[in-house]
């Protein structure tokens, strides 16, 4: 007897579980549709947005752009300039590690433009 109670607890229950589970949830415009639905896995959530273009001249583009605000957050000085220790402290180790090659006037601080000069002469 207590057998079949059990079996028809544990019916009951997968049925129930079996109906939520083929639910369909609609997600909105802009969410993106996944499996699993609750707080920890919801069913929709925003859809990621598109990746810019990573190749050819977009991405010399992007380099650029990453490396100006970069080197314009580490020059708290706001004088345009770096000197091989800011550009250490600011994680800017191609600049700190070739600092001596990108100062060709030896001043001792460079510029973005002659940051950029000596990324262009490069191979």
């Amino acid at each position: 007897m207590k057998n079949t109670l059990y079996l028809m607890v544990f019916a009951l229950c997968a049925t129930a579980g079996a109906a939520q589970a083929s639910e369909v949830v609609s997600a909105p415009a802009g969410m993106a549709k996944h499996g699993v639905d609750g707080p920890f896995f919801p069913a929709a959530r925003p859809s990621a947005p598109a990746a810019p273009a990573s190749t050819g001249d977009a991405l010399k583009t992007q380099a650029m752009s990453r490396l100006k605000s970069n080197f314009d957050a580490a020059d708290v000085a706001k004088t345009g300039t770096l000197t091989q220790q800011q550009a250490q402290k600011s994680r800017l180790g191609y600049v700190a590690n070739n600092f001596s090659q990108i100062d060709v006037n030896k001043t001792g601080k460079v510029s973005f433009d002659d940051v950029k000069r000596y990324l262009q002469s490069q191979p």
